[in-house]
């Protein structure tokens, strides 16, 4: 089940992708919420200089166009506790065992190998972003690279 926020993040996501997150939402015996969706290059260089030149822990590794969030490939997501409603950050939780088993059935790559718990992607894409998916996004936006993409 997702809530009215992570309705509104997905519907500017890749239309695959959308529908994915909410294939995998639907399995699941919790509710869960996407965090983060799409970010312009601007949110996401703000994210990369986190912990490196502005206070804060390290959360990306990915400065730019280098994010699938940028190329809107990507949501992040946490498992919303059902007793109190708030989310639950603990990766060691069982609800985040089923979020990752499920992802793959689902279509989507998690980052769990990459520290990234909460990331989830399609699988037809890269890890990074191809130096042919930026300069499509660069010259003609997200849409454009969803087209180039084309996954159905």
């Amino acid at each position: 089940m997702l809530d009215n926020v992570s309705m509104e993040r997905l519907a500017l996501v890749h239309p695959v992708l959308s529908t994915r997150v909410q294939n995998l939402a639907a399995q699941l015996d919790f509710p869960l919420r996407v965090t983060q969706g799409i970010r312009s290059v601007a949110e996401q260089d703000v994210l990369y200089e986190q912990g490196r030149t502005t206070p804060g822990p390290i959360v990306t590794n990915a400065k730019g166009v280098e994010s699938n969030h940028v190329m809107g490939v990507a949501v992040d997501v946490v498992p919303m506790d059902l007793q109190d409603g708030d989310p639950d950050w603990n990766p060691a939780h069982t609800a985040w065992q089923q979020i990752v088993a499920l992802a793959h059935v689902c279509g989507l790559r998690n980052g769990i190998s990459w520290k990234d718990e909460p990331h989830l992607e399609l699988v037809e894409v890269p890890k990074v972003p191809s130096g042919e998916m930026q300069s499509v996004y660069l010259q003609a936006g997200v849409e454009a690279v969803w087209s180039e993409l084309n996954i159905t």
